[in-house]
């Protein structure tokens, strides 16, 4: 019983220190971010955090790769210490709402070729 305590607790260290649940665990609190700051339904909020932290994520370091072309920052920037969080951060505020907006007109466009 104790190895299996053992590696239950091993395996939960290594998860932890995990750069994608880290990431991800900054895109969830940047989807909170954004469920916090729009009146939205509980099931929506909860969607948004998911989508934050799946979405940064699954981005992992080429978050801030993306941040800094879109912003403008000198290329130096992307190692910069701390600035993985960060952009998974920003990642998870804007990606649900991306989302959001390219399923939206892409129902308005499926629905306007029905009416032609």
């Amino acid at each position: 019983m104790n190895d299996t305590g053992n590696f239950v607790a091993a395996v939960l260290r290594e998860l932890a220190a995990s750069t994608a649940v880290i990431l991800a665990a900054w895109g969830a609190l940047g989807g909170a971010t954004n469920a916090l700051t729009t009146k939205m339904r509980l099931r929506d909020a909860l969607r948004h955090i998911l989508l934050g932290g799946l979405i940064a994520a699954g981005m992992g370091s080429l978050s801030m790769a993306v941040i800094t072309s879109w912003m403008g920052l000198p290329p130096e920037a992307i190692p910069a210490g701390g600035a993985a969080g960060s952009a998974a951060y920003l990642v998870g505020v804007l990606g649900p709402a991306f989302i959001e907006v390219l399923l939206a007109r892409l129902r308005r466009a499926k629905q306007g070729d029905g009416d032609e």
